[in-house]
């Protein structure tokens, strides 16, 4: 790898860790004193130093595995095993006077209908004030941050800035050849699938939530929501031991083709169920068919838009690449290109994760085949240098959260019955439509298959992002924290016995596959 992408790369990883610090922890500067810019200074430097550890020991820890091709266990795992160590580490590591002072910070909300923003009108002029925290009337004093409040991340700059070279990765590094052998298979598995075990997990849910505990506030759309995110199947861990034993094929295609369109699709579907989220909430049913309806039209036109921004932005990258004087700055064009895939599909109200997945594949096919061999080298190990660094700072945060997030819920019933209700939705999921596609298909997906596309359905970044993005509510702050324990057990658990389950299960091995 080049001296060049290593500086690259690290610039990335310094300005990533720069903005994950709230700018909510900054004062006013005309009442900051000098001890107080200290003490704001030794913070920012604390941080810089606990992010870019945890990037070296995760570094660290995937070249020792894969030399000593230990499969057990995977880096994405370790990561989280990293933050969540470093989270406690931290947070119960302070001195009891700052304990106290953490503790400050904290605050229950009595009230869910406190606005985020308050709007002041003063001399025919509308000021709006975002809503930074809430303080005990006893304690009236703004308490200075500690450094588990500085961990706390932002979740637009992970949505934004972390989520897409990981997503873009996912594309560009697609194995094309059995990836469109298996195409029509995996269309169905990701988007059929994915909307069955979205409707099966909120259903089961609803009745939990209304029949069994019954929860306060939520609501059958907030069921949907909850389905839709959890429905994201990230199986990094998995692929990775695929690729490290050299799994069949059509096994690895079909999880791979799976798991990266189920992304989209649940992204999508969020974005639909939220679009249409008021409308059901004032219904009595909580949910009818005219918004039904409404939300499969948004959720195609959502789809197939974001789908032709990530088309026509990869051709055009195809073009730009087809001039030989451009090569030379390539990289830096590719780059940028593919980022504002991201960005212009948001703009639109599309969903930039599906325009920059897709924006991958088509330069993967087109574009990399009108670039020389340093170019296809270079930009290779460079995307995927940035992607493998966002992936383990994910991880790492994700690890981080259980301590420095500031506002869990935890109820165990609900936890309990999201994992029965995410098993039940892959089972609807799975068997059913490979039932259907069997018909169809001249080389059968056999039952051993199936078992193993079952067993590979982790949680991971995507349900993370979707459930990060908002917990201003007591109900989101509960689906959050499941969301985060439910992604910890999967990736933990399914990827540390991955091995023992392709034994098992006798899955044939192949030499290559490529």
């Amino acid at each position: 790898m080049t001296l060049f992408s290593f500086r690259r790369a690290w610039w990335i990883v310094f300005l990533f860790i720069l903005t994950t610090i709230p700018p909510s922890l900054q004062h006013n500067r005309e009442s900051i004193t000098e001890e107080e810019v200290e003490h704001h200074h030794h913070l920012f430097r604390n941080v810089l130093i606990i992010m870019f550890v945890l990037l070296l020991l995760n570094i660290l820890t995937a070249w020792v595995l894969r030399i000593y091709h230990i499969v057990i266990v995977h880096e994405t795992g370790l990561a989280m095993i990293y933050g969540l160590i470093t989270g406690a580490v931290v947070k119960y590591s302070l001195p009891p006077e700052e304990q106290e002072i953490s503790k400050a910070c904290m605050f229950t909300v009595k009230n869910d209908n406190i606005p985020a923003i308050l709007h002041a009108t003063i001399d025919n002029k509308t000021c709006a004030y975002g809503l930074l925290n809430v303080y005990d009337t006893d304690n009236p004093d703004l308490p200075q941050p500690q450094l588990v409040d500085m961990l706390i991340f932002n979740s637009e700059i992970f949505f934004y800035i972390m989520l897409p070279p990981i997503i873009f990765f996912a594309g560009y590094d697609l194995r094309r050849r059995h990836f469109f052998r298996n195409f029509g298979s995996i269309l169905f598995y990701a988007i059929v699938g994915t909307i069955i075990s979205c409707f099966v997990i909120s259903g089961i849910m609803y009745g939990y939530v209304t029949k069994i505990y019954p929860i306060p506030g939520f609501k059958f759309v907030d069921c949907l929501l909850f389905g839709a995110m959890i429905s994201a199947t990230d199986p990094v861990t998995v692929l990775a031991i695929f690729q490290h034993l050299h799994v069949d094929s059509k096994l690895y295609a079909l999880v791979f083709g799976e798991s990266v369109l189920n992304d989209a699709v649940s992204i999508v579907l969020y974005s639909a169920i939220l679009t249409y989220s008021p409308d059901m909430s004032e219904s009595e049913n909580g949910f009818d068919g005219a918004a039904f309806f409404e939300l499969l039209l948004n959720f195609l036109w959502i789809f197939l838009g974001s789908f032709g921004v990530g088309c026509l932005m990869g051709l055009l990258t195809a073009l730009i690449s087809y001039h030989d004087h451009f090569h030379d700055k390539y990289l830096s064009i590719f780059i940028i290109i593919s980022y504002l895939t991201f960005l212009i599909a948001e703009a639109f109200h599309l969903t930039g994760i599906v325009a920059i997945l897709f924006c991958g594949i088509i330069q993967s096919h087109y574009t990399y085949k009108n670039l020389s061999a340093e170019s296809r080298t270079r930009t290779k190990q460079t995307i995927e240098m940035i992607s493998f660094l966002a992936e383990n700072a994910v991880f790492s945060y994700m690890g981080l959260s259980c301590f420095v997030f500031p506002y869990h819920r935890f109820y165990m019933g609900f936890v309990v019955f999201s994992f029965i209700a995410i098993l039940t939705g892959r089972l609807c999921n799975i068997y059913p439509i490979s039932f259907i596609l069997n018909r169809a298909r001249q080389n059968r997906i056999g039952y051993r298959l199936q078992h193993m596309m079952l067993f590979s359905g982790l949680r991971g970044a995507i349900a993370f992002a979707l459930a990060i993005r908002n917990t201003s509510s007591k109900v989101r702050q509960l689906m959050f924290t499941t969301t985060v324990v439910i992604v910890f057990i999967t990736v933990l658990f399914n990827g540390g016995t991955t091995t023992m389950m392709l034994r098992w299960l006798k899955i044939k091995l192949v030499l290559d596959i490529e």
